[in-house]
């Protein structure tokens, strides 16, 4: 029977551009995994090295579930959303060209726990720092967001929905896209986020995007922290209330 219109469980969306020196071990991550439910979306802005030729050398290994999309964009996050618009998985993961997936198994362990939890929309795991080869990671709630650090886009697996709802990664921030899609996200008390013990991915934080600043999202950070300061003080007054005031905030008193 023919399972080409079947909707795969994981979209794995790779955004390429003359990458050709560092895709291979990515691409050999992924195409190794002991679980097969996946599709594989390259996005690729116009290589014009070698790179296309190396993602060809794959569709022996993937047949169909290998989609390549090549099209001249505005940067990787407007990548990734052309990535999201061509992928078809119900869950979404995005891997950078110069990652990989830390174990054969990775993807059966993120399918084994978003099984054990239907009611999550945004599952996160850990990864292994290529510069130190110390795993990163942990919980995460919107303070640690706002306060500390973004979660590596490369440990987070996505239900398709979310981007719906919260997205699409916002281009008016070229380097932390992914932090201000993240702090919405958290933002919304109504998304379920879990924490998974998973390594996900071997992150090479050696360089790329990374390590440089964002202008615009160190702008907008003020924003979020008095928002969410604000409405965490306006949950504090009302339980005050309630305790303080009887029947207060019930409807009809």
């Amino acid at each position: 029977m023919d399972d080409s219109s079947k909707q795969p469980l994981f979209s794995l969306i790779v955004p390429t551009l003359n990458v050709e020196a560092v895709l291979q071990p990515c691409l050999a991550s992924i195409t190794r995994q002991t679980f097969q439910d996946f599709e594989l979306v390259m996005v690729d802005g116009g290589s014009t090295d070698k790179t296309l030729e190396l993602v060809s050398t794959f569709n022996t290994l993937l047949g169909p579930r290998l989609v390549v999309h090549t099209a001249k964009d505005q940067g990787v996050y407007d990548a990734m959303n052309r990535g999201v618009s061509s992928s078809r998985g119900a869950w979404l993961f995005f891997l950078g060209a110069d990652d990989r997936l830390h174990e054969v198994d990775t993807l059966g362990q993120v399918a084994a726990f978003v099984r054990e939890h239907p009611a999550s929309q945004l599952v996160y795991g850990d990864v292994v720092m290529r510069s130190s080869s110390l795993r990163n990671g942990g919980a995460f709630n919107l303070d640690r967001l706002l306060f500390e650090r973004n979660i590596c886009h490369q440990s987070i697996f996505y239900r398709r929905d979310v981007f719906s709802t919260i997205g699409p990664y916002n281009l008016r921030y070229p380097i932390w896209a992914d932090w201000d899609f993240n702090i919405r996200c958290f933002q919304n008390p109504a998304l379920v986020t879990h924490h998974m013990d998973v390594v996900v991915a071997d992150y090479d934080d050696t360089g790329g995007l990374s390590m440089k600043w964002d202008e615009e999202l160190m702008k907008r950070l003020p924003v979020f922290i008095l928002s969410a300061r604000n409405r965490k003080w306006g949950n504090r007054l009302r339980k005050l209330a309630q305790y303080l005031i009887p029947g207060f905030g019930k409807r009809g008193g």
